[in-house]
């Protein structure tokens, strides 16, 4: 059997998982800092799947580029913006080699996706000022089988070094009925106006 490509695999998930995804919220990290988003700028919801908490970002003003490897969901986010009267761009990307232009996002999000390369263009792409909200899983121990999709404890904060630290946590999330017990860092920072 011949396996899938990391955007069939993703195609198929939306696909199956639809109604899952379309009854999603924006993330609560998100929410609660929602007080120092711009009213105005650029922001990249980088691994947006179908673009919730981009959309929310550009109800709040902002101007989105959603990125997500899969075209099923780009499109589902884009069905959404429509019928939101919400103007949203979106491109089909793959972040495991990256590249944007430095200094012209004022708000990046990445929301439960790892990918290392990402870290150091995120970095450079916030313009002075500019805010990331990064939420993802961290290693608790041996047990994660896909090691690399997962932080070690500390390497989130440290990713961010210089950073102005609005918010950092790392916390143990209880099993549920879909997942098993997980660490999960969550990290809000602004890029200093003087690099």
């Amino acid at each position: 059997m011949m396996s899938l490509s990391k955007a069939e695999h993703w195609d198929e998930r939306y696909q199956r998982e639809r109604d899952f995804w379309l009854e999603r919220q924006p993330r609560q990290l998100l929410k609660s800092f929602a007080h120092l988003l711009p009213s105005k700028g650029r922001a990249l919801d980088a691994a947006s799947g179908m673009a919730i908490n981009g959309l929310f970002l550009a109800q709040h003003g902002l101007k989105v580029y959603a990125l997500d490897i899969s075209e099923y969901a780009l499109k589902l986010a884009m069905q959404l913006a429509r019928s939101e009267d919400t103007i949203l761009e979106a491109a089909v990307y793959d972040l495991s080699n990256p590249w944007l232009p430095a200094g012209y996002f004022d708000v990046i999000l990445n929301f439960h996706f790892l990918e290392r390369a990402a870290i150091p263009v995120y970095r450079q792409a916030l313009t002075p000022g500019g805010l990331i909200f990064f939420d993802t899983y961290i290693r608790l121990d041996d047990r994660e089988d896909t090691p690399i999709y997962y932080l070690e404890p500390g390497e989130l904060l440290r990713s961010f070094e210089g950073f102005e630290v609005i918010h950092y946590a790392e916390e143990i999330l209880p099993q549920s009925e879909s997942h098993g017990e997980r660490g999960i860092a969550q990290l809000v920072a602004r890029k200093p106006e003087q690099a």
